[in-house]
């Protein structure tokens, strides 16, 4: 095999490749020898035909695949001897072939630029921890203490006040009707939470036990039966108890009661509980940091194409914006202006940018998402979607090629978790206020940056006027 660089610019090369008549021949024969034994010729024995006589019936059938695999063998080869790592499938276009023939093509292929080494220990980040203040703790403990609260009988003659737990029957009707799911037993309510049927609780302050009470309210607007839906219903209410709430102190016996080894341990671990309630955000802000280094310290030529297809996939989504935003169904009737073109190429070439960044990054540290790790990632995904666990795998199973798009984001997140263990970290404790101004200080960032450049090209309109 011969290669030739014939041309080169930028990224895009030019190769031509000749594979000999000889090497073609060489490949149909051992390919002959593979497949003889498999081919009964009538007055031969399996795998006892001579070649020639196998090439004259076969050899046609067998040229085509044998080229197939030349074509792709060749061509990961001869990018290899030029040291091309390809940016997208290569474009192959042949100029000879046939039997007898020199088999002669050329490959047009976008190379992956040169990106230098990334150090990840000299990349600085700011952590973020989220410490609960006194009002979070309080709030969290008086939350604990009201869902573990023990309720007492009530005596018999006094009535049912706020904050008493009443258990009941009931039987309702609408207009002197019966209805489907108009009965309930054992229904336990605290009166004063209005969490049954609105102005409920209110009737039921004053009831005694196995005293009878009829409540009168509207269902409400979203009650499942359309046709009952607002409503007014009559409740037939037999009081079957009234409990009164246990004052629930919160102390180190309340503490135990909790799983812990006193308040003080108890309130370490609500601290804890709140911090990881906000690590997917304060990782969002860690990630955007670390992709902002990134992309500051990179300036690289893009290959065209990889480019030109992210366009189209950040066009989509503009485009399907702005339909929700008009309440457009059609999208060939969305235009997308000037600033939005010049905003999807920006958006466009930072993501090709911080994807060939990564990918380099990846592959100098060996990262790989294992087969058992996309099967994990795919059983996620089927938690999605309950009830069409069935269908979504079987598309799996018939498309394998889509499965393994599961594969980026993935390996994605293991090169941005390599970036944090490595990287230099600083971490500041901060409150939920504290965080909720960073995260707006960063939203309008991001919004004077899109303003300006929704400036700049208004200005620029101008001007050519």
């Amino acid at each position: 095999m011969k290669v030739n660089l014939t041309a080169s610019k930028g990224l895009e090369s030019k190769l031509t490749v000749v594979v000999t008549k000889k090497e073609i021949q060489e490949k149909i024969d051992n390919k002959l020898d593979e497949v003889k034994g498999t081919i009964n010729l009538k007055g031969f024995r399996p795998g006892k035909a001579p070649r020639e006589l196998l090439k004259k019936q076969f050899g046609k059938a067998l040229y085509g695949e044998v080229i197939e695999k030349t074509l792709n063998e060749s061509t990961f080869q001869a990018l290899k001897d030029k040291n091309i790592k390809p940016a997208g499938q290569p474009k192959i276009d042949i100029k000879s072939s046939g039997e007898d023939k020199d088999l002669e093509f050329t490959i047009e292929v976008e190379k992956i630029p040169e990106i230098k080494k990334v150090f990840l220990d000299k990349i600085e980040i700011q952590k973020y921890e989220v410490k609960a203040d006194k009002k979070d703790l309080d709030n969290r403990l008086s939350q604990l203490a009201e869902s573990s609260k023990k309720y007492n009988d009530k005596e018999k003659t006094k009535p049912a006040e706020k904050n008493d737990l009443v258990v009941f029957n009931y039987e309702a009707t609408v207009d002197g009707k019966s209805f489907d799911g108009n009965k309930g037993e054992n229904l336990q309510i605290v009166l004063g939470k209005d969490l049954f049927i609105q102005g409920f609780d209110k009737q039921m302050i004053g009831v005694k036990k196995d005293e009878e009470k009829l409540v009168k309210v509207k269902l409400p607007d979203n009650y499942p039966k359309k046709e009952l839906a607002g409503k007014e219903s009559k409740f037939k209410c037999k009081v079957l108890n009234i409990k009164s709430p246990e004052d629930q102190k919160i102390d180190d016996n309340f503490a135990k009661n909790m799983g812990a080894k006193n308040l003080t341990d108890l309130k370490s671990m609500i601290e804890k509980q709140i911090s990881k309630e906000f690590e997917s955000i304060t990782d969002q802000l860690v990630k955007k940091e670390i992709l902002d280094q990134l992309d500051s310290k990179y300036k690289m030529e893009l290959p065209k194409r990889m480019l030109d297809d992210e366009i189209k996939n950040v066009e989509h989504t503009f485009i399907h914006e702005k339909m929700n935003e008009k309440g457009e169904k059609d999208h060939s009737k969305v235009k997308l202006d000037e600033n939005d073109k010049k905003e999807i190429k920006k958006i466009s070439e930072r993501r090709v940018k911080l994807a060939l960044v990564l990918s380099n990054i990846g592959e100098e540290n060996n990262i790989k998402v294992s087969s058992q790790e996309l099967q994990v990632e795919l059983e996620k995904q089927l938690r999605m979607y309950p009830g069409q666990e069935k269908t979504i795998r079987e598309y799996y199973q018939k498309n394998p090629a889509e499965l393994t798009k599961l594969r980026g984001p993935l390996f994605e997140d293991k090169v941005m978790n390599l970036i944090q263990q490595k990287a230099k970290a600083k971490v500041k404790i901060v409150t939920k206020e504290e965080l909720q101004k960073i995260i707006g200080s960063e939203n309008k960032k991001n919004s004077e940056l899109k303003a300006k450049t929704s400036k700049k090209t208004k200005a620029k309109k101008t001007s050519k006027k």
